[in-house]
This record gives C-alpha cells, sequence and structure tokens, in this order.
C-alpha cells in the first residue's frame, strides 16, 4: 500500500465569502483537524473600539487529511475547493505549517498576508490609503508583510506601506 495514502497531510481549502469561522465550526464537529489561522484585532464602529477574531489568510482555511477524507472535507458546507496544483490537491509541507503557526501566534503586530511577488526595486504604485496614486520603487520588504518605497518626485523619502496597499506596475 502507498504510504502517501495512510499519512495525512496538510491542504489549503478555499472557503464561501466571510466563512471560515463557520467551516472551521463544522471541521470540528466533524471530526476533521483543521488550523484556521486567526489573530485578535481591535476594530473601530463610529461609537466604539471593539477586539475581533479576523482570519489571517480571507478564504482560506487548511486540514490535515489523508487523500479518502478529501469528499468529506468538500460536504462541509461552505468548504468550497482544494487549492489545486495540477489539477491535485496541492499538499503542504508541515514545516510550513507549524512557520505559519508560530508567526501567528507569536508575533506582536497584525500579521498581514500578501500573495504578490514583490522584489527590492519593483516600481509600485500606492492604490489605497493617503498617500494613493503614488508612485514609487520597493526599496525593502520586512518580513515580507510590510515595505518600504521610494516615492519618485520626493527625492529621498522613504515610508513604510503594507504590501495590500500596493500594486506592481
Amino acid at each position: 500500500m502507498d504510504i502517501e495514502k495512510k499519512d495525512p497531510r496538510w491542504y489549503a481549502v478555499y472557503t464561501a465569502p466571510r466563512a471560515e469561522k463557520k467551516v472551521r465550526e463544522r471541521f470540528l464537529q466533524s471530526g476533521i483537524e483543521h488550523y484556521l489561522p486567526v489573530q485578535i484585532v481591535t476594530r473601530k464602529w463610529h461609537d466604539r473600539l471593539k477586539k475581533v477574531e479576523q482570519p489571517v489568510l480571507s478564504g482560506y482555511i487548511f486540514v490535515r487529511i489523508v487523500p479518502q477524507e478529501a469528499k468529506q472535507v468538500l460536504m462541509t458546507y461552505g468548504a468550497i475547493a482544494f487549492v489545486r496544483e495540477q489539477s491535485h490537491p496541492a499538499p503542504i509541507p508541515d514545516e510550513q505549517i507549524e512557520r505559519l503557526r508560530k508567526m501567528v501566534e507569536q508575533s506582536d503586530e497584525e500579521v498581514e498576508f500578501s500573495s504578490s511577488d514583490l522584489a527590492p526595486g519593483t516600481p509600485v504604485r500606492i492604490t489605497r490609503g493617503e498617500l494613493s496614486g503614488l508612485i514609487g520603487e520597493l526599496v525593502e520588504t520586512k518580513g515580507k508583510f510590510k515595505v518600504a518605497i521610494r516615492l519618485s518626485g520626493l527625492g529621498c523619502a522613504l515610508t513604510t506601506v503594507s504590501t495590500s496597499c500596493l500594486e506592481k506596475l
């Protein structure tokens, strides 16, 4: 028998929009091993501040299963599909999930996730916030979550902008 058929592996699963925590509850009830990276963040409403639990990766949850359990995962309401590579669910090494866990659980700052592939020297445009529309050059990536950019037209001015507010030109 193939060893991979017996050993559980981690996989990423797409969820319905804003359904990550409900899918987590359903996986818990079904006995499916899972991991939803969440953090407590402070959000401001018009009349108050409130601490809320927020998923780090919007639209995803991780499951640790053997391939035979894939159908049970997809039959869970709110679980849409596996992240695939060459038409097969893409396994994620245990070490990567453990690194993500450590980063989320031990970080003092809010953890942001960006799928953009930004490297130093890349021309970028700020898409949100007070500096929206400014074009600059990516100078440095700090922990892959925050970037400092040199803004053209402002000489050597540097600022830190979240990668979620940048687009590659």
